[in-house]
């Protein structure tokens, strides 16, 4: 194999590996400084509410996402809370919002990772919207899982 081949092939694992999947997995943790918090993390299978009779541990778990303005600079500010109609997720030691992602058309645009105790579930990013036509935001909850909700612009 010539040496530029070689080079060419590496470079290609390189950027694979650099990838990042569209949810944060215990495995993600492994690598990261959020690695003591791993065992805490209990479930990572995906759920839905029921949108004609949510019960209140969905209400609790879906992100609810605000649209604010364009600013300026041509970026909108996207708040996320994880909880609606007024029942926002609990935040402690054993039961926390570990993660809040934003994609914007199916594509990830913003991570939050969250410590246990430390902070409820809130994330607020200033993304470009221009063409996007649909937003998903994502948390994943140690103990219930993971949890999307998708608004169309």
């Amino acid at each position: 194999m010539k040496r530029r081949e070689a080079l060419k092939i590496g470079a290609l694992g390189l950027m694979a590996a650099a990838v990042t999947p569209a949810m944060a997995s215990k495995d993600e943790y492994e690598e990261s400084p959020y690695k003591k918090y791993r065992e805490k993390i209990y479930n990572r299978n995906r759920y839905e509410k029921d949108s004609k009779n949510p019960t209140k541990g969905e209400l609790k778990h879906t992100p609810e996402i605000k649209i604010g303005k364009k600013d300026a600079n041509g970026y909108t500010l996207v708040e996320i809370t994880i909880g609606q109609e007024g029942i926002i997720h609990p935040s402690s030691e054993s039961h926390w919002i570990d993660f809040i992602e934003l994609d914007a058309d199916g594509k990830l645009v913003a991570r939050t990772l969250f410590e246990p105790g430390k902070a409820m579930g809130y994330a607020a990013y200033k993304v470009k919207l221009d063409g996007v036509k649909k937003l998903t935001a994502r948390e994943g909850c140690n103990k219930h899982g993971i949890w999307e909700y998708t608004i169309t612009l």
